[in-house]
């Protein structure tokens, strides 16, 4: 009876381990997907040079990242959340001086950054070992 209970007990929580990574690994790939979305849209903007567009779409990614750095900030290494918030920075500076090129490359990077953390923190046996 006592060793059923305990096998019980390491069973239900093994099964809450697996679950909190599935959701974890859920929550980051939407919020990334919608975030890319938007960062997307910027680029748009910027390839043409519609400086206002451009300007309006950025302000969609910032409004939209403080809730996502909220819920990203108690799963991730800070650093990651800091390198995405200097891209933030850089890419509005550089919209704002209407500087296609530096904007585009600090796009691509802000892109990268924020689609590497997904696949970095995705629950696999690489990551496990």
């Amino acid at each position: 009876m006592k060793n059923a209970r305990i096998l019980i007990t390491i069973a239900v929580i093994i099964v809450l381990i697996f679950g909190a990574a599935f959701f974890e690994s859920l929550l980051l790939k939407n919020d990334a997907k919608n975030l890319e979305a938007k960062i997307i849209n910027v680029e748009d903007s910027t390839k043409k040079e519609d400086w206002k567009m451009a300007e309006t779409n950025l302000s969609s990614v910032l409004d939209e990242w403080p809730k996502v750095e909220s819920k990203w900030s108690v799963l991730l290494d800070h650093a990651e959340i800091d390198n995405i918030e200097d891209a933030l920075i850089k890419v509005d500076s550089y919209i704002k001086a209407k500087d296609a090129s530096s904007a585009l490359a600090e796009l691509a990077s802000l892109k990268n950054f924020i689609n590497h953390i997904p696949k970095k923190e995705a629950f696999s046996i690489k990551n496990v070992f």
